[in-house]
């Protein structure tokens, strides 16, 4: 509507005002810290005639700007220069003034109407709690200003409470959602605002209630599981995977000093010796970090850590264990200190976010990729430590992802406004609901998806994938992968590995090739077994000339790449390999001599792993089963996913659906007159904010078995040949169970 529209334009026009109320919250400061009169006085008539003029530009009450949304980005300087200025405004006569201005750009108001759902924007605790806050306290004591901090209090509180759907901000599992998925890069804006409000209302008759304080720590927790120190992992970047993104420290250490969420304890002591990990490693201050990153000194860190540790705390040790996180497509191992991460894509979440210019490249991202982030046993891990950066990076390969090989012009995203409800952004889904991941009493788990990519490019592009963990060790199947691209070639990427220093680089000219195990300087190995030898290839790329993420201009680096070759416009291709995140030399060898794990099953219908020594057994179903190999678990009567681990007189049941079941049945695409899919914006389907719905599963175990029943399993039956058990599952969560023998 606006001929020769740029998104840069107010910048350009010298309209941006970011800096110029920047600039007034540092004389504010300075004003605020000032030891001497003069200099005072000096500061304060800066601030007023900076106020006057931009008062008189038409930043004060009922502006008519229009939809003021975004412009919080660049007005939150305004907010805490008003308020430390309070006392000069007044002195001024300009308080009630100034009051009003900041209510307006705030949308204070907003908080009045109780709200009707939980969970808000995550862009409204980024850019407008400060605000909000701020032109509250701005005011004189009156009982109008009382309503307004229970208001706001209870905005807040419901504001952090478990969303349903895809709507934003917090998920009950850990999740973090902007843009309709899981989004860290935005979370960390977000979480921000919530910690730090959770802090200044903790203590006072207008604290956010239990359940809003323990989901935002549980969002905190989760964080720090799927990052690994600091970073989250390339698939979980949104549109920026250039490896900058990091979690931010201070919130852990902010919300831990709000207390416990139950309001007994002054310190919350999980999230301090979170923080303490966190920043266990020096640090120096990130020159190129993003501009979406909260910034806190050392000074700040350093006093926190000391105040904590005054206390008595540590820091933990590293997590471990396995995280299943339903709200993002995601599975995650950790032993020692590497993480393991995995993401795929649904129906319901999208597989990669591309803007204009932004990742252009990543359209593979969540094709059921898994990237190691791990290091030295004694180093801070990193994605440099972990053998990536973005020079000479071919997008294609992304670790574990399926994919057709394409010259990166093919690959380039095609960024379109496609409807009335978004803007110049590409965010495509599947249409299929099976896909996600099971986790057994938080240790172990497993992950499957029913691959299929989107018909704006290659939409015979279709796989079965599956990941099967057990402690430090992850089986990786793929079977019925097809496409009738007859163009380029299908590949599943095993490792994609850049030797990051001059060691590295030695390292990898000396390593020789076998075409069974490969062991990184990490100690990550990998097993092929012998009859899918003759399907991978190993290049050594020094260098390796590419792309980066949202240009053309060529980067290189020197990498080495493993991959299966699966051949043009393939039918019924499979893969099998294993990963052992740490392991030496010698125990690679043993392992590629005696693998301690089974395929029992391998097609369209289950890919099923057991491993014998520990009695566990993993099942990624796909679809009904209509047999299933001689064990334990006899029947089932739909797509789900499961793991057994037996003991001498018990067993450990767990049972997932990963279908998060916003609607039920076929899929809601749109076709054109070809038969295929049209892009649509996920802000155009109907059903984003719907709750996860029910979805039974019903499973039959040999001989009787006796369960204690819980509101998600009943037994159906029970005698001496089989015993059925009812789940009733939703939001894709896993559900464990332990079941003891009658004999």
């Amino acid at each position: 509507m606006i001929p020769n529209w740029d998104k840069d334009m107010f910048t350009k026009l010298g309209v941006e005002m970011k800096e110029y109320f920047d600039l007034m919250r540092r004389i504010a400061t300075a004003y605020y810290n000032a030891p001497k009169p003069a200099d005072k006085e000096e500061l304060k008539q800066m601030f007023m005639a900076m106020y006057d003029h931009i008062t008189d530009q038409g930043v004060t009450y009922g502006s008519c700007w229009g939809n003021i949304h975004h412009y919080g980005y660049s007005m939150r300087g305004l907010y805490v220069a008003y308020f430390l200025m309070k006392d000069v405004l007044r002195e001024a006569g300009r308080l009630e003034e100034a009051e009003r201005t900041l209510r307006w750009y705030a949308i204070t108001n907003e908080v009045y109407p109780k709200p009707t759902v939980n969970g808000i924007d995550m862009d409204s605790f980024n850019t407008q709690t400060q605000g909000r806050i701020a032109s509250i306290l701005m005011m004189e004591d009156t009982p109008e200003k009382l309503q307004y901090l229970r208001s706001f209090s209870r905005w807040i509180d419901y504001g952090c409470r478990p969303a349903d759907g895809l709507a934003g901000a917090f998920k009950k599992d850990g999740a973090a959602f902007h843009h309709r998925n899981n989004y860290p890069a935005y979370a960390v804006g977000g979480l921000e605002g919530a910690t730090n409000m959770i802090y200044l209302l903790s203590g006072t008759q207008f604290k956010v209630s239990q359940l809003a304080h323990e989901t935002v720590k549980n969002v905190l927790l989760t964080m720090r599981f799927y990052c690994n120190l600091q970073q989250w992992p390339l698939s979980m970047s949104g549109r920026h995977p250039n490896g900058k993104g990091k979690l931010i420290p201070m919130q852990f250490a902010v919300l831990a000093k709000a207390g416990s969420p139950d309001g007994k304890q002054p310190i919350d002591a999980e999230l301090a010796a979170a923080y303490l990990r966190l920043i266990a490693f020096d640090q120096a201050p990130e020159q190129d970090a993003p501009d979406y990153m909260p910034k806190a000194s050392v000074k700040e860190e350093m006093d926190m850590k000391k105040l904590f540790e005054k206390h008595g705390l540590q820091a933990e040790d590293n997590p471990q264990g396995n995280l299943a996180l339903g709200y993002g497509c995601v599975s995650v191992q950790r032993r020692e200190n590497w993480a393991a991460v995995v993401r795929g894509h649904s129906r319901y979440l999208w597989a990669a976010e591309h803007y204009l210019p932004a990742n252009f490249y990543g359209r593979y991202l969540a094709h059921g990729s898994m990237q190691i982030l791990t290091g030295q046993p004694d180093e801070m891990v990193t994605f440099k430590t972990s053998g990536w950066q973005e020079s000479g990076f071919d997008w294609n390969r992304i670790p574990g992802a399926t994919f057709i090989h394409l010259p990166f012009e093919q690959l380039r995203a095609r960024v379109l406004n496609v409807d009335k409800f978004s803007g110049m952004e590409e965010m495509l889904y599947s249409d299929e609901a099976f896909a996600g991941g099971l986790s057994q009493a938080k240790t172990n788990g497993n992950f499957g998806m029913k691959l299929h990519e989107h018909d704006k490019y290659n939409g015979t592009h279709r796989a079965r994938k599956s990941y099967h963990f057990f402690d430090d060790t992850i089986i990786c199947l793929g079977s019925d992968i097809e496409n009738k691209n007859a163009e380029y070639p299908t590949e599943t990427a095993v490792f994609q590995l850049a030797a990051t220093s001059p060691s590295k680089l030695k390292y990898w000219e000396a390593f020789q090739d076998n075409g069974q195990t490969y062991l990184d300087p990490n100690g990550v190995g990998y097993f092929i077994p012998k009859h899918e030898m003759k399907n991978v290839r190993f290049e050594k790329n020094f260098p390796q000339v590419t792309i980066g993420e949202r240009s053309t201009k060529p980067t290189q680096g020197n990498w080495v790449t493993l991959t299966f070759q699966h051949g043009k416009a393939p039918q019924g291709a499979s893969y099998e390999y294993a990963v052992l995140p740490r392991i030496d030399e010698v125990e690679l060898k043993q392992f590629a001599k005696k693998p301690s794990y089974k395929v029992l099953q391998q097609d369209k219908y289950a890919h099923i792993v057991s491993f014998p020594a520990a009695r566990l057994t993993s099942y990624v179903l796909f679809e009904t089963p209509q047999a299933l190999p001689v064990g334990l678990l006899q029947k089932v009567d739909t797509s789900c996913l499961v793991m057994i681990q037996e003991q001498k007189d018990k067993v450990l049941l767990t049972v997932s659906q990963p279908d998060l079941a916003l609607y039920r049945g076929p899929s809601d695409e749109a076709f054109d007159e070809n038969g295929k899919r049209i892009e649509r914006s996920i802000y155009s389907r109907p059903w984003i904010n719907n709750k996860s719905g029910e979805i039974p599963v019903t499973v039959t175990l040999k001989g009787k078995w006796q369960v204690a029943e819980t509101p998600y399993c009943k037994v159906l039956s029970s005698d001496k040949k089989k015993t059925a058990l009812r789940f009733t599952c939703r939001d894709a969560a896993s559900f464990d169970v332990e079941l003891r023998k009658v004999k």
